[in-house]
């Protein structure tokens, strides 16, 4: 029988009762402080180079002649999504900054389904600590896909100690799509599974090791759990990472290829999956992956499965238009990223998260310092994974190749949850009685405020600074101000002579991805090698660099006076050969890095009116 409207009008007046408390308010009006925040001249900012790189893949999504993947762009899953909005709002700034922008700020809903792990008031902290981190924030408004990985990775830990907790398999299915995802979006995915995972095994281990002690009849227990029945929650989802990504880690194979004997490599690297080795690996890892699944719980592995291969074959072949980008995540992506490993990209010393964390994540770091020494001594099993999950992460982030700003998500993160729960603990105050506990209360919420208004006041200045200029820590890589504002003439000059986009722009192949990759999309451009001028370049407009040969100046009698910009700009990178502590503590306090910016330079030549 049909049920009345009005019974599931009432029963549904109920529902908001109940579940919209002051709690649910708190969260709802921070995200929208944080969505609010996140859009705010959320398309000021010159695009930068990394940005412009990533930005130019979604730009070619629909056009089959042009779209081009390289696994140094990482996953399709940023190109396929902005690619999505560009075909719905058009391409822009705003419209490309648009999913970093939602996913960060949908991070920030997170922490609340983990309340009963942090408490309730630790929940409330972690979501703050989210919607007010600087490093945070500014990635939030960047166009590269750490955002993504860091709220993916943040998903999973829930599913997790949600299934630990119930044991409920739609935490499985959910867990299984955001990994999918993962995969399909950035290769730190690798690093992040391996560290959680690690945790997820020892903890099952220790299961299985309380679970025979005991039991009476440990002979019988033991053959029924090496028959993969009757498991721990924690041995399920561990079962369920390793099945499920174990065919995706054949390529680290090639870490062989990373150890030299006399100079050789122990294994000659295999870069894609159109060897025999390779594919044989891959089909081996799955064969056996699925034999485990399936004897651990056909239905849900099934399933599970399902749901992971399903999003990464349609993500990866870009929804079947390029099918061998599936053979790119399977192997190709992974391979060439431990090929990276020497190479170093960015060269920064060892000790570089050391610096850039406590620069910006001082208040959630202070908390979670101090917490990990408390929880380790008298916390439980979710404080303590969060101390590994933050010092692992320190460690083995600082010991990888390449390290770069956006990279410290992935310490920032588990820093946000580990200080938030700390600080959650202490406003609670419980192992305390009395005036102790007031007065700590108190002591707390001061520290918090005081440190919480630099915090939010270093989040804006970052994030709202279009011109990012002085160049800051946290940058790297960026476009000036100056590359926009030429855009904007050259758009003068293709409006004022009809010829539109197709006016004609020669600019310098080793400039070209100075930011100008991003601004000139839609133009003719002509992208020569121009270490020296032989003839008069086509272009109506001339692109050069600063300090290209003065005896060009024969060939460019058409052209006006031209006009000296910045293109590339960085932070000065003094502490790479010297640690200062003075410096550090003068930057941390000024945010000043003084007038020794590192840039990259170019002239502009524009055509005379009368030529």
């Amino acid at each position: 029988m049909m049920e009345q409207p009005g019974n599931i009008l009432h029963r549904s007046i109920g529902y908001l009762k109940v579940h919209l408390n002051r709690e649910v308010a708190f969260y709802i009006v921070l995200t929208i402080i944080a969505f609010i925040m996140r859009m705010w001249q959320l398309g000021e900012r010159a695009v930068h180079y990394d940005e412009g790189l990533h930005l130019g893949c979604s730009f070619n999504l629909f056009n089959p002649a042009a779209w081009c993947y390289e696994p140094w762009v990482h996953g399709p899953f940023q190109f396929i999504g902005t690619g999505v909005i560009y075909k719905v709002f058009g391409d822009t700034e705003f419209t490309a900054r648009l999913l970093p922008a939602i996913f960060g700020t949908a991070i920030i809903i997170l922490p609340y389904f983990l309340r009963r792990q942090l408490g309730r008031w630790g929940a409330l902290a972690t979501s703050v600590l989210l919607a007010f981190s600087p490093l945070l924030m500014y990635y939030s408004r960047y166009a590269r896909g750490d955002i993504y990985h860091a709220f993916f990775t943040l998903l999973i830990v829930v599913c997790i100690w949600y299934y630990i907790t119930d044991m409920r398999q739609r935490w499985l299915y959910t867990g299984a799509a955001a990994l999918s995802l993962d995969f399909c979006n950035l290769e730190t995915a690798y690093i992040n599974l391996a560290i959680i995972g690690f945790f997820v095994f020892v903890i099952a281990g220790i299961s299985f090791v309380r679970l025979l002690i005991s039991q009476e009849d440990r002979s019988s227990k033991l053959k029924q759990v090496l028959g993969l029945r009757g498991l721990s929650p924690q041995a399920d989802f561990l079962i369920l990472l390793i099945t499920l990504t174990l065919p995706l880690f054949g390529a680290f194979i090639n870490v062989f290829s990373l150890i030299k004997i006399n100079g050789l490599p122990l294994l000659k690297p295999i870069n894609d999956l159109s060897s025999s080795a390779s594919i044989v690996i891959v089909v081996v890892l799955f064969i056996l992956s699925a034999a485990v699944g399936l004897r651990w719980n056909p239905r849900r592995w099934l399933i599970s499965a399902g749901i992971f291969y399903g999003v990464f074959i349609l993500v990866w072949s870009v929804f079947f238009t390029h099918p061998q980008g599936i053979a790119t995540g399977l192997w190709g992506d992974a391979a060439y990223w431990i090929s990276q490993h020497g190479v170093a990209r960015g060269g920064q010393p060892w000790f570089y998260y050391v610096i850039l964390i406590p620069i910006y994540e001082f208040l959630p770091l202070l908390f979670a310092s101090a917490g990990a020494i408390y929880f380790a001594i008298k916390g439980n099993l979710f404080s303590r994974f969060l101390i590994y999950w933050f010092v692992m992460s320190f460690i083995i982030y600082s010991f990888f190749g390449e390290r770069m700003p956006w990279i410290s998500l992935n310490i920032v993160v588990p820093v946000a949850m580990l200080g938030g729960m700390f600080i959650g603990f202490l406003l609670k105050a419980k192992p305390w009685r009395g005036k102790l506990r007031l007065v700590i209360r108190i002591g707390v919420a001061v520290v918090v405020i005081w440190l919480f208004s630099f915090t939010a006041y270093t989040a804006c200045r970052e994030s709202y600074q279009s011109a990012d200029e002085p160049p800051q820590l946290l940058m790297y890589a960026g476009v000036s101000a100056d590359v926009p504002r030429i855009a904007d003439r050259i758009k003068e000059m293709a409006e004022a002579t009809g010829e539109g986009y197709a006016l004609p722009i020669t600019i310098d192949t080793d400039i070209y991805f100075s930011g100008w990759s991003w601004y000139l999309r839609d133009y003719s451009v002509d992208t020569p090698g121009m270490s020296s001028i032989t003839s008069v370049p086509r272009g109506s407009v001339l692109i050069l660099r600063a300090d290209h040969d003065p005896a060009d100046r024969q060939y460019l009698e058409k052209y006006g006076e031209g006009e000296r910009i910045r293109m590339l700009i960085w932070f000065p990178e003094d502490y790479k050969g010297n640690f200062n502590v003075g410096w550090w503590w003068g930057y941390f306090w000024g945010r000043d890095a003084g007038a020794s910016c590192l840039m990259t330079e170019g002239i502009v030549y524009f055509l005379k009116e009368d030529q």
